[in-house]
């Protein structure tokens, strides 16, 4: 027993093992440092997988040249954009102010009626018209923040559609090795099939999905049916739980304007709703595509949430598309099957 205890081992550890860890370790915290930098890149990164089968159709079937192509598909993309700010915000924007006077609010009436104009009064007032002007500041500069930060996003994305074929012939300002950039061609190539197919997949099943609870809601003259069926689907982004949470205004509204029987009928229109999703569009649309599992889609997206924030949660599908393609290709690549 005593010389079983008695044994001693050494461990020697490398010195280049010890840097290679903390180098790996301090990229990782400047990565974290410019988070927002690395969020626009991976957005315009996420645009160009996109349109980037637009841009193939224009240049190998209709043979337009690729800067035309590429030109045509934004163009077309910016158009698509246009007509939804103009025919679907001024609407949606008219029913949530109708929705807004609907709510009653007797605690700020009180207030209003037995408002005296004293003199603490009036300073109490002054000191809110200066924080409104602070706040119409922060405004503006948000505004032209928003649009600076849209405007370099394109930019970005072009220069990566611009680039897309060569993208790989980055990787020789690490390594000019032939079996380096076959890895870097390969991990592009399944980045830009699994997430641009789960881009494009998300985006068929959000406007299915809205569409149908819009003309349900619509049929059933339920109030408010654009902006309940567009929260529909933008939560369709997290997997089941994203469309019960949106069931629940449209219901509550079904009640409290309707009665109880169209609460009923408006709750079985969801559930039907998500059914005719699990069942039918969502095999037919992601299947081919990026194929994440529910759970992992829900524990990532409350990762991103803790992290970045909403945009943290809207990304963290595309990062987690990403990391597993890293993890598949460099780390533990599959080898090749002999026939």
């Amino acid at each position: 027993m005593k010389a079983l205890f008695s044994n001693r081992r050494t461990i020697a550890i490398d010195p280049i093992n010890v840097l290679e860890i903390l180098f790996i370790l301090l990229i990782l915290y400047f990565l974290f440092y410019i988070k927002s930098i690395v969020l626009l890149v991976l957005m315009a990164f996420i645009v160009m997988v996109g349109l980037h089968p637009l841009v193939h159709f224009f240049r190998d079937r209709l043979k337009i040249p690729k800067l035309s192509s590429i030109i045509l598909a934004y163009l077309i993309f910016l158009l698509m954009l246009a007509v939804f700010l103009a025919f679907v915000v001024p609407p949606l924007a008219k029913e949530l102010y109708q929705l807004l006077r609907a709510i009653e609010l007797p605690v700020l009436d009180d207030e209003i009626r037995n408002f005296n104009f004293t003199l603490q009064e009036i300073s109490n007032l002054a000191g809110q018209v200066g924080s409104s002007v602070g706040f119409l500041i922060q405004m503006v500069n948000t505004a032209f923040s928003s649009i600076f930060t849209l405007f370099t996003l394109f930019v970005i994305s072009f220069y990566l559609m611009l680039e897309r074929d060569d993208l790989y012939k980055k990787v020789s300002w690490f390594s000019k090795k032939p079996a380096h950039l076959r890895m870097a061609r390969e991990f592009i190539d399944s980045i830009e099939t699994q997430l641009g197919g789960w881009v494009r997949g998300q985006l068929i099943l959000m406007l299915a999905v809205g569409s149908i609870i819009y003309a349900g809601l619509t049929l059933l003259s339920i109030p408010h049916a654009m902006p309940l069926a567009i929260l529909a689907g933008l939560l369709e982004i997290v997997p089941n739980i994203g469309p019960t949470v949106s069931s629940i205004p449209a219901i509550f509204l079904a009640y409290v304007t309707l009665g109880p029987l169209m609460a009923g009928i408006t709750a079985l229109l969801y559930i039907l709703t998500q059914q005719l999703e699990n069942n039918f569009l969502v095999p037919k649309v992601m299947s081919a595509n990026a194929n994440v599992n529910p759970l992992t889609a829900i524990l990532v997206i409350i990762i991103g949430l803790k992290v970045a924030g909403v945009i943290g949660a809207l990304l963290s599908i595309p990062v987690y598309i990403i990391l597993r393609t890293v993890y598949s290709t460099f780390l533990f690549p599959q080898a090749p099957v002999d026939e």
